[in-house]
């Protein structure tokens, strides 16, 4: 009789994951992210396994969403299908429609879940059981940085070019407030021109190669991210202008930190990864253990990178990955917000 009640209490646990799941004592970590082939989102997968192996009753899976709406929401689905209540997502989501769709899922099933960078318009976190916090790093002042440290390497005075990333994105327009606000604070500089590049680097190239054949005189070229900035570059090199004009980035990739250390690139932002899905992930986790927060709307710390700094930066986010606390969420915060509508106030 025991081994027939044995054998039938195996084949329900077979059949009922959830339930098995639920009783195991962990909470299980749902890291969605792109896809594993991109630099930064490579980053934020690791973040969010660094998260989950500082903590005892974690467990975490990656899922990846190449990008689409539909593979997103089903990954959650069936993530919650298998661990119920248990599950906590972290999201880089799969577009900016989306993150309606993912909060109100996770809503239906109990689960908390951190979203970083995208952001509906009209869904805040505050209105929701589910959407613990939203966070990204402010490129607003990503933009108005590098924008400075450029100008300032200009001396003050001189000619730029910019160039903007993807229409109709976020990042890209408050990227280029953040230069607008820059120059304004610079009378002597003058912008030359503005070209939309996409976050192409083919696209960025071709832009740089038709200002150098029209104004031979710029000085720099601001650009919204490192992408682009290596295309200006490579326009540049055939011209035998690297280095003297100057080039800014943004994001901190790879290829940025080399471009710096060759005297290439005046800066990059690093907006990390690590600490960007690392902390989302504790703030799902400890809001699944019964935290609040007042002020869910995150603006998180970036690293400006320059020559000065760029061999430690680099040893830290390329060669190595950084350690953090991440029980002191404090830590990771630019500055918070209890609404979307009190940042967009400041």
């Amino acid at each position: 009789m025991k081994k027939i009640l044995a054998f039938v209490l195996a084949v329900l646990m077979a059949l009922s994951g959830c339930a098995y799941a639920a009783g195991d004592g962990k909470w299980h970590l749902g890291i969605l992210i792109h896809s594993m082939d991109n630099e930064f989102w490579a980053q934020e997968a690791n973040g969010g396994k660094l998260f989950a192996d500082s903590k005892d009753d974690v467990e975490y899976q990656v899922l990846t969403t190449d990008g689409d709406d539909n593979r997103e929401i089903q990954a959650i689905r069936d993530f919650i299908a298998q661990y119920g209540d248990r599950a906590i997502f972290v999201t880089d989501p799969a577009s900016k429609a989306n993150t309606a769709n993912v909060v109100e899922v996770c809503e239906e099933a109990g689960c908390k879940v951190a979203i970083l960078w995208h952001h509906a318009d009209g869904l805040e976190p505050k209105e929701w059981k589910s959407f613990v916090v939203h966070m990204s790093p402010d490129d607003i002042v990503a933009g108005y940085n590098t924008a400075k440290t450029l100008f300032e390497k200009m001396g003050g005075k001189g000619k730029v070019c910019a160039l903007y990333g993807v229409q109709g994105e976020d990042s890209a327009a408050n990227r280029y407030a953040g230069f607008q606000k820059a120059l304004a604070e610079y009378p002597n500089i003058k912008m030359v021109d503005m070209q939309v590049a996409s976050w192409s680097q083919d696209q960025a190239m071709t832009f740089t190669q038709t200002w150098l054949s029209a104004h031979s005189d710029i000085d720099a070229i601001w650009s919204a991210n490192d992408t682009m900035a290596l295309g200006a570059i490579e326009a540049l090199k055939l011209e035998g202008k690297n280095g003297k004009v100057l080039v800014c980035g943004c994001d901190g990739i790879a290829a940025a930190y080399e471009a710096i250390e060759a005297g290439d690139l005046a800066c990059t932002i690093a907006n990390n990864g690590y600490l960007l899905m690392g902390y989302g992930a504790s703030y799902a986790y400890q809001a699944a253990r019964g935290a609040t927060f007042d002020k869910p709307v995150i603006k998180t710390q970036a690293v400006l990178v320059t020559p000065e700094n760029v061999k430690d930066c680099k040893a830290m986010f390329i060669d190595g990955m950084p350690k953090y606390d991440y029980d002191n969420l404090a830590f990771c915060v630019l500055s918070d917000y209890a609404t979307f509508a009190d940042a967009e106030k400041k």
